[in-house]
């Protein structure tokens, strides 16, 4: 590869997208598609702006930016993949490199029409792929899901509001409790913390590993008051973070 994916290139998306569709130029059966789910939002990484075509989209952006590694997202990714013998353009909804010098492509669809995306990115894996990236991968609503958006943005807003006390009040008053306690009976009642700051110090402390969401399957689970939540057997100076 002629790409080093440890420095992200930050640069204009390779396609603009419209903020509004025009209604007028429209065939008469897209004239009542009008486009309120655009998003525009900060990738802190790179400190730059990007467009998303839909919410999806975005929420694969929060998801990002939490993700450990990942130093750059890029919006609107162009590739050419050689469909029936034409050389066809495409556009990754998104490019994330990483740390470790990897990069991935991400194509976001609705489930229902992700086979024929599938079918494209499958192509492109078999002959352009090692030209642009590391991974091209197909993401739907089952990857991005809103309860896994959710705890992205939970942690994203914890690493900024939370602070070494609040972190330490916390993760007492839970071992008070015996390790393992619902969410409203650890943060009710801490002298000298609101339950506000409180969330957002366990949010940081669920993502360094100190507490997890302690459901079957919280990656696809609200946190929320009634929660469970437990202490882990990971260890952590916190003098040194």
């Amino acid at each position: 590869m002629k790409w080093d994916s440890c420095y992200a290139e930050p640069g204009p998306a390779d396609r603009n997208i419209a903020l509004r569709n025009r209604p007028h130029l429209k065939p008469v059966e897209e004239r009542g598609n009008i486009v309120s789910n655009r998003v525009i939002d900060h990738e802190p990484h790179s400190d730059t702006t990007v467009r998303l075509e839909s919410g999806l989209e975005g929420g694969l952006l929060a998801v990002l930016k939490v993700e450990p590694g990942c130093v750059g997202v890029r919006a609107q990714y162009l590739v050419h993949i050689l469909v029936g013998g034409v050389w066809t353009p495409f556009w990754f909804d998104a490019c994330a490199d990483f740390v470790s010098g990897c990069r991935v492509l991400f194509a976001v669809r609705n489930d229902e029409n992700a086979a024929e995306v599938d079918t494209l990115v499958d192509l492109f894996r078999d002959q352009e792929l090692p030209q642009h990236a590391h991974f091209a991968v197909v993401l739907t609503e089952e990857e991005i899901s809103k309860p896994a958006v959710y705890r992205a943005e939970e942690t994203f807003h914890a690493r900024r509001a939370s602070n070494k006390r609040s972190r330490r009040l916390v993760m007492q008053a839970l071992l008070n409790a015996g390790g393992r306690a619902r969410v409203a009976n650890v943060l009710a009642h801490i002298p000298g913390l609101t339950f506000a700051r409180g969330w957002d110090a366990l949010g940081s402390l669920i993502d360094r590993g100190l507490v997890v969401h302690d459901h079957p399957r919280p990656e696809k689970t609200y946190l929320k008051r009634h929660s469970w939540i437990r202490a882990t057997e990971v260890i952590i100076d916190e003098e040194n973070q």
